[in-house]
């Protein structure tokens, strides 16, 4: 019994080592090449050149990078279409010139005439017809895209 134990982990050493040498012979191979950090640490530079010269405006020509924007109590906020708006700190009303209202992202609701903007809600201005908020106690806002303060 001891021989055939012995011999039986004999075949299964020695099937393992031979499928390790074929498996780690294709390490380091054209087809699965080792390369070395600096290689690495290069091409992610290069990709990253790459993407900050793309364009990454709007139609309004703004960054893709939010603006923060204080606004005084009486004021109000519109934006353009596209625009990203997040109420960071004061309180503000939704104004809208039509029928169709803000979209609030965070939750999915869109609002209307009447609804109050909540802190750190994405609002986002589908069209530019007047559509944003009326500031009823000093407010901050990030911005993303076109907008004006009336």
């Amino acid at each position: 019994m001891k021989r055939w134990l012995i011999g039986f982990l004999s075949v299964i050493a020695s099937v393992t080592m031979v499928m390790g040498s074929v498996y780690a012979a294709d390490a380091g191979s054209e087809a699965d090449p080792l390369v070395s950090k600096s290689y690495v640490d290069d091409k992610i530079e290069q990709v990253l050149a790459k993407i900050g010269q793309s364009s990454g405006g709007t139609a309004s020509g703004t960054g893709a990078a939010f603006t923060p924007v204080s606004v005084a109590v009486g004021k109000t906020i519109i934006g353009g279409e596209g625009t990203e708006i997040i109420l960071r700190a004061g309180k503000a009303g939704v104004v809208v010139s039509g029928s169709e209202g803000i979209s609030d992202v965070t939750t999915g609701q869109t609002l209307y005439n009447g609804h109050s903007a909540t802190l750190n809600h994405l609002n986002i201005i589908s069209r530019a017809d007047g559509r944003g908020f009326k500031v009823t106690e000093a407010a901050w806002f990030l911005v993303k895209g076109s907008y004006t303060v009336n």
